[in-house]
């Protein structure tokens, strides 16, 4: 929401100001997943989250650091308001917080409910959806009405996509593991001993550069801190990506890899389709990024070795996976909280926002149901049967195949449709 203010209405590089805000969101990704998830699997899963706590506390220093540069949008719509006292000395501040850290429990111990958190999540979006028709027949004029029933579309694309990408930390983990070889270059691999990743240092110091750049007004210096802490963090990376020993779960990193690749180039493509009145309509982007999604599982199936040789397939097969599922993500995903932005009544623009998270929320969760489809028994030794495990994976990424390419053809035959109740939005 924060970013779509930042862009008056009607200009043309705001999806590119998505697109590079999601690659900002996957350079933590990209270090979280080397480093917490090699710190995990060595040293113990201790390390690994206690790595994460402290990249989010590292991302809470630096937004509040840089909070007065977002043109006030980032501040409270009225700040008198949050400072008059509800209970004795608690301000209506200090008890939203409070009433977060005490919902905490709670949630933990829904989480240990089994089937609670689907079916509240179930009752949470038969509830927006019921909220949502009312707005729109009583609350929207013609062209706001047509505006929210967009965003719908662009939540849905959103639950479908996802369903499928939320494979990459489900199905693609355990076929990555049970299945394929996890060194893009053993030959380069540090054996000995317990390297460390050195991608640490640049993530411990990201918050003290970029304060400090932020601090220091014109000049060279500001330029020089935050691109040499850039070019640190990708020497490291780079050197982490090839000498560490890899595992299928520090192997997500690839995902968050490819859309910081990709980011730029989209940032550059879109305008400079615009430019030559080639641009697709944010709509046919989803059916773009569907597809994408769905050609996906292809080399997975190429990848799905033969059980009768005793070899287990190339890494490389799931590296080109990641791939193709990025380049949909990029067409996809940062198009799609544009569209939310610019279509959403500004009075609900944040609970719309927040339906699109719900979506991607819930797509874990369809996620989960379809990855059952390649459940297997695992005996007590833990040698799976490799005949079986090939049948239930081809099964399962030959439906996910189907699924993406078929939710693509559906979006693009809405697409007129959507364009229509857009209004002109672009």
């Amino acid at each position: 929401t924060v970013v779509g203010k930042l862009y008056a209405d009607g200009d043309p590089r705001l999806d590119s100001g998505f697109t590079l805000f999601y690659a900002g969101i996957n350079v933590g990704a990209l270090f979280s997943a080397l480093i917490c998830g090699y710190l995990g699997e060595r040293y113990g899963w201790s390390y690994g989250f206690g790595a994460a706590g402290i990249g989010m506390l590292a991302g809470l220093a630096v937004f509040l650091t840089g909070q007065k540069y977002l043109q006030g949008h980032a501040e409270p719509p009225d700040p008198e308001a949050l400072r008059r006292r509800l209970f004795g000395p608690l301000t209506v501040e200090w008890t939203i917080y409070l009433c977060a850290a005490l919902a905490l429990p709670a949630l933990w111990a829904l989480m240990q409910l089994g089937n609670a958190v689907l079916w509240l999540q179930v009752a949470t979006m038969a509830a927006w959806l019921g909220w949502l028709a009312w707005y729109v027949t009583a609350r929207c004029n013609k062209v706001q009405r047509q505006h929210m029933l967009a965003c719908v579309f662009f939540v849905a694309v959103c639950l479908l996509f996802f369903t499928l990408y939320e494979q990459t930390y489900g199905s693609w983990v355990l076929f990555n593991d049970r299945m394929l070889t996890k060194d893009l270059f053993p030959a380069l691999v540090i054996r000995e001993g317990h390297p460390m990743p050195w991608s640490t240092l640049p993530l411990v110091l990201s918050p003290f550069l970029v304060a400090l750049a932020l601090r220091l007004h014109g000049g060279r210096l500001p330029g020089l801190l935050l691109g040499g802490l850039t070019l640190m963090g990708v020497v490291f990376i780079v050197r982490d990506c090839i000498v560490l020993p890899q595992t299928a779960s520090s192997l997500t990193y690839l995902g968050p890899l490819f859309i910081v690749l990709l980011a730029p180039i989209a940032a550059w493509l879109w305008p400079f389709l615009e430019r030559h009145g080639l641009n697709p309509s944010k709509p046919a982007k989803s059916a773009i990024g569907l597809a994408f999604a769905g050609l996906a599982f292809i080399p997975l199936l190429m990848g799905n070795p033969d059980p009768a040789s005793g070899a287990l397939g190339s890494v490389w097969w799931i590296a080109l996976a990641y791939l193709l599922i990025e380049m949909g993500e990029v067409a996809l995903s940062p198009i799609g909280l544009s569209a939310v932005t610019q279509l959403s009544v500004p009075q609900v623009a944040g609970l719309m926002m927040g339906a699109w998270w719900l979506g991607t929320s819930f797509s874990e969760q369809l996620a989960s149901i379809l990855g059952k489809l390649a459940a297997l028994d695992v005996p007590a030794d833990g040698q799976i049967d490799m005949a079986v495990a090939t049948a239930k994976y081809g099964t399962l990424f030959q439906q996910m195949v189907w699924l993406g390419l078929g939710a693509a053809v559906l979006a693009l035959l809405v697409t007129p449709v959507v364009k229509r109740w857009m209004q002109g939005v672009k």
